[in-house]
């Protein structure tokens, strides 16, 4: 196989920081109509009346690891990229709890729509594969929009293969990579970022009581429009903010106004039971307890974040050296056969040195 005409290289900062080199980034996509009457016309906590817990309830989630950071060359630009990991599962609640579902998956992100090729290393024997991904923008975040979605892709997928077994499916996150909504599946979005309410019904939210919710609202979509809540699951602190503990969710608007409205009242009995402690999780109470036990599970199957990186470094050395072998013209007339292209292959040693592997984890000792 011809080598790519590109030549990935690494951003000298850690992975877990935002990059050493920035530009700016895409704004976020304008709002969409909503419609605030749907359920009553009385804004106004609804608490639902009691009723039996989900028979099978599943809560699906992700979690995601970046490996390297990469700068691109590619021609006479410079694309941003990334090498990442992510894991995929479900908890399903019923007379007990238990995991499963899980998946790992693998990507190699690059932006300004390149298209690279799969990206593979070995580790302990072992073939690794990073899957390539590929985003219109070349930012330093866009990578990480393209990760995001990559495991956002995966989540939706597997609540939509378990939505016809399920009483209800909470998926972490919006309800945007669902490629069809129908069923019970409800997007539990913990993080409060965009405004769908004007002022006067906005200030319900600081007085909902933990288990009370708002009233139904419609958000209209080009996609695909989806009802959507404001629920308290868990009370915060005296220092802080009276929105402490609220979520919001959606469910698709192809629902019946009935089901969705089952669906609302269903999580506002159901879900305060799980809401975490901060002494145990430093997202409390929004992620719940169930969420963060499976992501505890998926970052383990993820591997060894060091030596996962220790081989792709040594896999980039190896492939700077061999261009650089390339590229080296025969010896010059009047130098000896030894000592000249000797100098010369000290020099490149020196200059590309081999990674430094741990022997007590790989290499066999």
């Amino acid at each position: 196989m011809p080598p790519p005409r590109y030549a990935i290289r690494l951003d000298p900062w850690a992975a877990e920081y935002e990059g050493a080199i920035q530009l700016p980034e895409a704004g976020d996509e304008p709002l969409g109509a909503v419609d605030l009457r749907v359920e009553l016309e009385d804004w106004a906590a609804v608490r639902p009346p009691s009723g039996p817990p989900p028979r099978r309830a599943f809560f699906v989630d992700g979690v995601r690891r970046i490996e390297h950071r990469l700068l691109i060359e590619d021609g006479g630009r410079t694309v941003f990229g990334l090498l990442a990991s992510f894991g995929v599962g479900a908890v399903e609640v019923g007379e007990m709890a238990r995991a499963g579902h899980e998946r790992v998956g693998r990507v190699a992100v690059a932006g300004g729509g390149l298209a690279l090729e799969p990206f593979e290393v070995v580790l302990g024997g072992h073939r690794i594969t990073f899957a390539p991904e590929t985003v219109a923008e070349n930012t330093p975040m866009a990578p990480v929009q393209g990760l995001q979605s990559a495991m956002r892709r995966s989540e939706a997928g597997l609540a939509e293969r378990l939505a016809p077994e399920a009483d209800v499916v909470f998926l972490d996150g919006p309800l945007t990579f669902l490629a069809s909504a129908r069923g019970p599946v409800v997007g539990f979005v913990k993080r409060q970022l965009r405004p769908y309410l004007e002022p006067r019904e906005a200030s319900l939210l600081s007085r909902l009581e933990v288990g009370e919710r708002t009233p139904l609202f419609l958000i209209e979509q080009v996609r695909e429009s989806r009802y959507s809540w404001y629920l308290r699951i868990g009370a915060g602190r005296a220092v802080d903010s009276p929105l402490a503990g609220l979520v919001r969710l959606e469910t698709s608007a192809s629902l019946e106004l009935a089901a969705v409205r089952a669906l609302a009242d269903t999580s506002a009995r159901y879900l305060p039971r799980f809401a975490s402690d901060p002494a145990r999780d430093p997202r409390a109470p929004q992620n719940l307890y169930p969420v963060g036990a499976l992501e505890a599970r998926l970052r383990h199957r993820l591997g060894d974040a060091t030596l996962i990186r220790r081989a792709t470094l040594a896999h980039l050395h190896e492939e700077v050296r061999s261009r650089t072998r390339k590229s080296v013209s025969l010896p010059l007339r009047g130098e000896g056969q030894g000592g000249g292209s000797m100098r010369r292959g000290a020099e490149r040693e020196r200059a590309f040195p081999s990674p430094y592997v741990g022997r007590d984890r790989v290499g066999g000792r």
